[in-house]
């Protein structure tokens, strides 16, 4: 019984799945009503006997079915396969499909065990499932041929089987000609549209049933399960479609901040955040693919019998993927190269990076590098407009490009406190640029460190919207963006507002003209009277001069001459300090003058006192060898040459000798003050005021400042190479060996004077008595006192000749490194001290050309027109 209730409902259930196609496109719902009463009929024998899946259930039938016949390469298997395919497509009760698949394998193993114990023929042993099937495929090979006839004979022992009636075009209750299912299983195929929901899984890194990762590449691979399923050209294209997952799992890697692959910093969160945005949008776009198989699936259940009705234009296949994937893959493959060349960087090396991906021809990538710089350049624009507009660093990651010594105190904010940072400086902003913001941000802390303003900049808020607002202005070519604009517009009034307050209420420009009239020996006055009212402590050893014995000749010094019209403002930062001597120091070498500033002036010149302190130096040193040659050695020959006038034989040629030889270094001396006080310290004064009356920023005059005293070091003959100094001092070395000698030989010359004038006055006295006043003992010891005396005077003037010829060798070797010198400047001084060629004629390394190697080293070749290499014409 239970058997034949199976029957009955087996033809049933085919009598309605071989409904006419006009019957099934019109009227789904009512078929698929019928079949579920059909099956609710009979649900309690149904329910009990379905003992298992629904799936199970269809792999025994394709297992039992597979064995069939086959007709043009396929199996009956593989058309019952469609046909299951687009049943799921139908919205039907899925207990109602569960129990049909149930229905047919009881008839496809009932067939079976008939098989063993039935001798009739082949046709009859079939069973009714393998039978119908068979029908579509010799429908499919015959075009001509009508379709045969189904007849459903009922089970009545173990003899009776299912038959297929060759002659029957019609079925069921209507009488409804059989629909042609072979080109609606074609249409809507489930393993194409699986293939297709595998190849957009993998667009976000999802693996699917025909798609596996591989855990060592991380790209995706065919499954080798169901590859078998895949023909070469699905298989290729799935691959390819495939890549598209790669480099998205790639970009999510990096925007991972766990993975520590990613950039660092609040710039590097900044470029997280725009790749996560950048992974939502294409998000959005694969989910869109999803929805639209989606809906393309939902319409293929209402009528998937009508192939005319359906719109091709709505199914997704793997083609239509190639053409859709070729953007979003190259966007992800530049996001993917953007992001590898950016790991483990911040700040401005983040910047850069990005940066060097801008114009390279093609307009998507350069609007996504664009957007990308927009993004990263956030967390920059709001530092620098924190630095230039409040003067405050927020910088935990230590990725802006100005940086803050937290060991450097107040005293020297301006010069030392803050820096740039020049590896965190973007390619995108200059050098020129990042001083000036740099410097605004240095001049709001001056002002409110130091000078104790707090006032706020004018337009703080409006700036700091425009430059905020205007991120992307940032990395423009041409720096005349509103953004740039606004940093200009910053550095200017803060540079003139610090510059204001300088020149006005601190005096800079008074106190820049106090120190080069004291310290660089411009009030000459003043060092005059000042060396000759400390002249007695200059002498002394080092040890024997006190600090404070000199204070109070620097102030009689400052009230006995033009000083004392000075502004007693500037004159109060004056004073003379006492260094630490060393062994054989004198009063000359230890004594120096100081200019002590303090509050905003210690800020903006501390960095030069150094400098101030070098200069003064050579300064000084040329002022002892003028006091010693004017106030010593020519004094007291002018003043020794008149008493010593009875002894002219004896030692008129040494002091003939003498006199030329201070005249030489007179005027060798002369020059040297000359050169170094006018042409060098003047000049360039000169041209230092007329840069400070037209600068209009601080930083103007403190560049041009600078400048000075760096040439000024040059012409004092400091800053050049050792030799020029050692020379120099070896003049100087013989200016006081002179004082010296002159001062032994006048010592001798006078006690000479004096023996003979007492020998005078011996005979006097004894001619006066009538007695001859010598006795042969008195001659013979005057005698005796008169060839020593020669003998000195012969000693001496061999001495005056070493010194005279060391001097001139220490001048030639001077002229010499003048002559070789970098500076023109030197070389036309060497020039006019040798102005008749003296030396050039005495010395003969003075006398020859310079050398190639001296060429190369000076101007000499490059200013001079005599020298011209002239290179001998083809006709010679």
């Amino acid at each position: 019984m239970w058997n034949h209730s199976l029957a009955v409902q087996a033809r049933k259930a085919y009598g309605l799945l071989r409904e006419e196609p006009c019957i099934i496109g019109n009227r789904p719902q009512l078929a698929i009503a019928d079949l579920s009463q059909m099956v609710a009929a009979d649900k309690l024998v149904i329910r009990d006997s379905n003992m298992l899946t629904e799936r199970e259930c269809v792999e025994k039938i394709l297992n039992l079915l597979s064995a069939r016949k086959q007709e043009d390469g396929k199996t009956v298997s593989d058309y019952f396969h469609e046909l299951y395919g687009k049943l799921m497509l139908m919205n039907c009760d899925p207990h109602m499909r569960h129990s049909l698949m149930t229905h047919l394998l009881s008839m496809a193993d009932n067939s079976d065990e008939d098989k063993s114990s039935a001798n009739e023929d082949p046709h009859t042993q079939c069973d009714t499932l393998t039978q119908i099937l068979v029908s579509r495929l010799d429908l499919r090979s015959s075009s001509s041929s009508n379709l045969n006839e189904l007849e459903l004979v009922n089970r009545n022992g173990a003899g009776s089987c299912h038959s297929y009636d060759s002659s029957q075009t019609s079925f069921g209750f209507r009488k409804h000609s059989f629909p042609n299912y072979l080109d609606a299983t074609k249409m809507f195929s489930e393993s194409q549209l699986d293939i297709v929901m595998s190849a957009i899984y993998s667009f976000t890194g999802v693996q699917g049933k025909y798609l596996k990762k591989d855990v060592v590449t991380g790209r995706f691979k065919l499954d080798p399960q169901n590859i078998k399923f895949l023909t070469t050209g699905q298989a290729g294209m799935l691959l390819r479609l495939s890549e598209l997952g790669y480099y998205h799992d790639r970009v999510v890697q990096f925007s991972d901040v766990s993975t520590g692959f990613n950039a660092i910093g609040s710039m590097g969160q900044a470029l997280i955040s725009k790749l996560k945005e950048e992974l939502a949008n294409f998000h959005g776009q694969v989910a869109v693919l999803h929805d639209k198989i989606q809906r393309y699936r939902q319409v293929a259940m209402c009528g998937f019998a009508f192939k005319e009705d359906m719109d091709s234009g709505d199914e997704l296949t793997l083609f239509k993927l190639l053409a859709w994937y070729i953007k979003p893959l190259h966007r992800m493959q530049w996001l993917t190269k953007i992001a590898d060349a950016c790991q483990i960087k911040k700040g401005g090396e983040l910047a850069s990076t990005v940066y060097d991906f801008l114009d390279n021809g093609n307009d998507m990538v350069n609007e996504l590098v664009e957007d990308l710089l927009t993004a990263i350049c956030g967390p920059l624009v709001r530092m620098i407009s924190k630095w230039i507009l409040e003067g405050g660093i927020s910088d935990i990651h230590r990725e802006f490009f100005v940086k803050s010594i937290k060991d450097v105190g107040v005293d020297r904010l301006w010069h030392d406190k803050f820096r740039l940072r020049l590896p965190m400086l973007p390619k995108f902003v200059p050098i020129e640029l990042a001083k000036k913001i740099l410097m605004t941000g240095k001049c709001i802390n001056f002002l409110r460190e130091i000078c104790e303003e707090q006032g706020m900049m004018k337009e703080r808020d409006e700036l700091m919207k425009v430059m905020e607002s205007s991120a992307a202005q940032i990395f423009s070519y041409t720096p005349d963006t509103s953004w740039h604009a606004a940093v200009e517009t910053c550095y200017q009034q803060t540079s003139k507002h610090v510059l204001d307050i300088m020149v006005g209420p601190h005096k800079l420009l008074d106190h820049l003209y106090g120190m080069r009239r004291y310290l660089l020996l411009g009030q000459g006055d003043f060092i005059s009277i000042l060396i000759e009212n400390m002249k007695n402590e200059l002498e002394r050893p080092g040890l024997d001069v006190y600090a404070n014995d000199l204070t109070s000749m620097l102030d009689s010094a400052l009230r006995c001459t033009n000083a004392q019209y000075d502004d007693p403002d500037i004159l109060n930062h004056l004073d003379v300090i006492v260094q630490r001597p060393f062994n054989g120091d004198i009063g000359w070498d230890i004594i120096s003058l100081q200019y002590i500033v303090h509050g905003p002036l210690a800020a903006m010149l501390e960095s030069t006192m150094p400098t101030y302190k070098v200069l003064f130096k050579p300064l000084w040193r040329m002022k002892h060898m003028e006091f010693v040659l004017s106030m010593k050695i020519w004094k007291e020959q002018m003043g020794n040459a008149k008493a010593l006038r009875t002894m002219k034989s004896e030692i008129g040629k040494a002091s003939h000798r003498l006199n030329l030889f201070t005249s030489e270094i007179m005027h060798f001396i002369h020059q040297m003050q000359y050169y170094v006080l006018f042409e060098v310290i003047e000049c360039n004064w000169v041209e230092l005021q007329k840069k400070m009356q037209k600068a209009t920023t601080l930083d103007e005059i403190l560049e041009a400042h600078e400048k000075f005293l760096q040439t000024i070091l040059v012409g004092c003959f400091v800053s050049n190479k050792a030799s020029v100094e050692h020379s120099l001092e070896v003049v100087y070395d013989n200016i006081i060996e002179l004082e010296k000698w002159q001062s032994s030989f006048y010592k001798d010359c006078f006690k000479e004077l004096s023996a003979r004038k007492e020998l005078s006055k011996i005979v006097e006295k004894s001619e006066e008595k009538g007695v001859y006043g010598l006795t042969n003992n008195m001659i013979l010891q005057r005698d005796q006192e008169a060839k020593m005396f020669a003998e000195k005077m012969d000693i001496a003037c061999r001495g005056l000749e070493v010194i005279a010829t060391d001097y001139e060798k220490a001048v030639s070797s001077f002229l010499m490194s003048l002559n070789s010198s970098d500076d023109p400047n030197l070389q036309l001084f060497g020039t006019r001290l040798d102005f008749n060629e003296y030396y050039k004629k005495r010395d003969t390394n003075l006398s020859k050309p310079l050398t190639f190697e001296h060429m190369r080293m000076s101007n000499v070749f490059a200013l001079n027109s005599r020298f011209v290499i002239c290179t001998p014409s083809c006709q010679e």
